[in-house]
């Protein structure tokens, strides 16, 4: 589910305020793994969580 949601939040049909808070622990590290592998940018990281990413 953590990757259907981090999906959902690089595509733009979910936003981070819609993510229930019990997911957003672990939808950050699926999205810092996609950071680490060139799928999405560190800004596209910032612009999802609205925080900076920390490599």
């Amino acid at each position: 589910m953590n990757i259907i949601w981090a999906n959902r939040l690089i595509a733009g049909t979910k936003t981070w305020a819609e993510m229930p808070i019990s997911r957003r622990v672990a939808v950050k590290k699926v999205l810092a793994a996609r950071v680490e592998s060139g799928e999405i940018t560190a800004d596209d990281y910032k612009n999802i969580t609205g925080e900076d990413y920390a490599a």
